[in-house]
């Protein structure tokens, strides 16, 4: 008797939010990849940190304000977060 069965997508939503990094990580490559940087570049830009794409792969984590600094960079659309370059 199944009392709650669970979608692939349940399952992919639960772990995206109690497990974020593993998604951040696959955005974060993703973002390199279009803009054709490295992840310690975004990293360095994000966060100030080149090794922090590094560490969280590792097994680190972050606390709520780095990953908000994180987020902001990955939808500010540049590969450079805080700037407004104008379209050449």
């Amino acid at each position: 008797m199944v009392i709650c069965p669970l979608t692939e997508w349940d399952f992919d939503h639960y772990n995206r939010r109690m497990n974020p990094i593993p998604f951040l990580l696959s955005r974060i490559a993703d973002h390199c990849a279009a803009r054709g940087i490295r992840e310690s570049t975004f990293g360095r830009y994000a966060v100030n940190d080149g090794k922090f794409v590094a560490r969280l792969r590792a097994g680190g984590s972050l606390t709520l304000k780095t990953l908000e600094r994180v987020e902001a960079a990955l939808t500010a659309g540049t590969d450079r977060p805080g700037t407004n370059r104008p379209a050449s």
